[in-house]
């Protein structure tokens, strides 16, 4: 038996992708919203001392307000800017976290969480830019 492609194409219907691409700013939201509820210094990662973690809290907070009311407000530019800063931030704590947690027993899942909400964001906020910006003409483009 050879096994052959499907034609089944993977799209979200609209009701459950707004379930799945709103997990990305309430991700980084309820991240920043725990940062803006303190920490204990000894806990944190050399990363995170490297500012008030409330300055962390409300990047984070306000990445996900951000992406949120561009998505509510239909504006692109809004929702690429808080998905970029969300995944930027996600993805540099990540980086702090498994610095210090990565080692040969493993500790590599806290790290990888944060990595998968700066991917999402990183991916969504390349997509919706792609919508937005047409990619350039490697040779003269029709009605350009």
């Amino acid at each position: 038996m050879r096994l052959t492609r499907g034609q089944w194409q993977p799209l979200i219907p609209e009701r459950w992708r707004t379930v799945v691409v709103g997990v990305i700013p309430l991700s980084t939201a309820v991240v920043g919203v725990d940062y803006l509820m303190g920490e204990r210094g000894a806990s944190l990662t050399e990363i995170e001392r490297a500012a008030p973690i409330q300055v962390w809290g409300a990047a984070l907070v306000a990445s996900g307000i951000l992406t949120l009311a561009g998505y509510i407000g239909r504006w692109r530019h809004v929702a690429i800017i808080g998905l970029h800063l969300g995944g930027a931030l996600m993805i540099t704590l990540g980086a702090g976290i498994g610095v210090e947690t990565i080692d040969a027993a493993g500790g590599f899942r806290w790290p990888w969480l944060y990595f998968a909400i700066g991917i999402a964001s990183w991916g969504a906020a390349l997509g919706y830019w792609m919508q937005v910006e047409p990619p350039p003409c490697d040779r003269p483009c029709r009605g350009r």
